[in-house]
């Protein structure tokens, strides 16, 4: 198109709204032809209307305009060698297009773009992820897609995107290591903050994390840290952790100092998700595992098993909802081929707890002082409300679920106080008959060594 040709519809601003609501409508149809509305019409665009179809529009405020009309009226002006869409284009500076074929475009670059990073990768787990990301089934998919389409941010997508295939070929548990994040991501990016989550780069590692570790979708922080563990990223090594007494703890076949002190004294031992990352082999010397939620449960039961220097009973303390150290350690334990008994306050939360236990450690976890009974005899006067009852829903565990509908009755929550002496009785007599403890205890505080 000339120059002197363009700059007349430049310079007019009578044309402006009309020519963009054209565009739109070619974008919409994938051709020239509908019509397009303008209200609250300018002195200008009435001047460019009158001009064009001959007619008088001083009057009016609004107008339904044709494009083919629009096109038609360019006969016999000194624009008739234009089509209206060279016209646009022009105006435009960039060929117009449909939807259509900007979908068909799209496909065509984003085959380009995953097939580039495809080739960058070395392991069947970056691969899959890929894979994916591409079919719109993994996790962050969504949000992938919407980046691509955003061609000033494909670019960026890409670096990050290769960053976290460079990461899943490398991941430290391929190895049967164990990384800190900010040490993994240096030796894969230069840079300790690339995987921080919250970030770009990061959101995308931790959602590759979930989909080639088919880990569903994180809930919370918990979930979070035990996805980066499952991959052998470390997190939160020192606030996440776990009190413990009477339990021996090996490296190889060499018993850790530390937790053989504490079970030799007798004393109660917090470990950090730092120190017990590197344990082996978690052994319950007199054989069983016995588990509940409530904090001072815990030091009653330490203080009722006390005998002199003597090995206390096998306990564990998760200090309420169990974090990434307290699942470490259970698993040791059930590796072991050992029985949980877990007791918890009757409550949806609790519940909750004691059925997460169950999907997780399925026959090696037993209720432990969790039936009907039970929580008749700890029945308090404060009321669930129906939001929290609504949590009960989604029990999965069989045993709880005559629990679950008496409280949905009842509406009162019940509280492990007003079982410790049974407990307590539980506690004292878990000896077996040989002498070899088979199980361990899980409660949630105590006097405390720190490893």
């Amino acid at each position: 198109m000339k120059q002197e040709d363009l700059n007349f519809f430049k310079d007019n601003r009578g044309y402006r709204r009309l020519f963009e609501a054209f565009r739109k409508k070619y974008k919409s149809l994938g051709r020239i032809g509908g019509s397009v509305k303008l209200i609250n019409l300018s002195p200008e665009e009435k001047e460019i209307l009158t001009s064009h179809f001959r007619k008088d529009y001083t009057r009016q405020t609004s107008v339904d305009v044709s494009l083919l009309k629009f096109e038609e009226s360019l006969k016999n002006t000194k624009f008739e060698g234009y089509t209206l869409k060279e016209i646009l284009e022009a105006y435009f500076g960039e060929p117009l297009t449909g939807k259509k074929e900007d979908e068909e475009t799209f496909q065509v670059q984003k085959k380009q773009f995953f097939e580039r990073l495809y080739s960058i990768c070395r392991s069947e787990e970056s691969k899959a992820w890929l894979e994916d990301v591409y079919e719109g089934k993994a996790a962050g998919a969504r949000a992938v897609e919407t980046r691509l389409l955003k061609e000033d941010d494909r670019k960026r997508l890409f670096r990050e995107m290769e960053d976290v295939c460079r990461a899943l070929d490398d991941l430290p548990v391929r190895r049967k290591k164990k990384e800190r994040l900010a040490v993994f991501a240096s030796r894969i990016t230069q840079n300790p903050h690339a995987f921080d989550f919250g970030t770009a780069a990061g959101n995308l590692f931790f959602n590759a994390l979930l989909t080639v570790m088919d880990a569903g979708q994180a809930r919370d922080s918990r979930d979070r840290v035990e996805v980066y563990y499952g991959a052998g990223i470390l997190m939160d090594e020192i606030s996440n952790f776990i009190t413990v007494a009477g339990l021996r703890a090996f490296r190889g076949d060499a018993p850790a100092p530390v937790w053989e002190a504490a079970y030799e004294n007798g004393e109660v031992l917090q470990v950090p998700l730092l120190n017990l990352s590197s344990i082996d082999r978690v052994a319950s010397p007199i054989g069983k595992v016995f588990a509940v939620e409530n904090p001072g449960i815990f030091s009653s039961l330490i203080d009722a098993s006390r005998s002199g220097k003597s090995p206390q009973r096998p306990l564990i303390c998760t200090f309420g909802q169990p974090r990434l150290s307290a699942f470490i350690l259970l698993d040791l334990l059930a590796d072991s081929d050992m029985q949980i008994y877990y007791s918890g306050d009757f409550d949806p939360e609790g519940l909750l707890i004691a059925d997460r236990l169950f999907k997780r450690y399925k026959n090696n976890l037993k209720l432990w002082h969790y039936n009907v009974e039970d929580y008749k005899k700890c029945l308090s006067r404060k009321t669930i409300s129906e939001k929290r009852l609504s949590m009960l829903k989604n029990l999965a565990c069989p045993e709880l679920a005559s629990v679950a509908r008496y409280m949905l009755q009842v509406k009162k929550a019940g509280y492990q106080e007003l079982l410790i002496d049974d407990l307590a009785a539980d506690v004292s007599q878990s000896e077996s008959g040989d002498g070899s403890l088979t199980d361990a205890i899980i409660f949630r505080r105590g006097n405390l060594i720190v490893t």
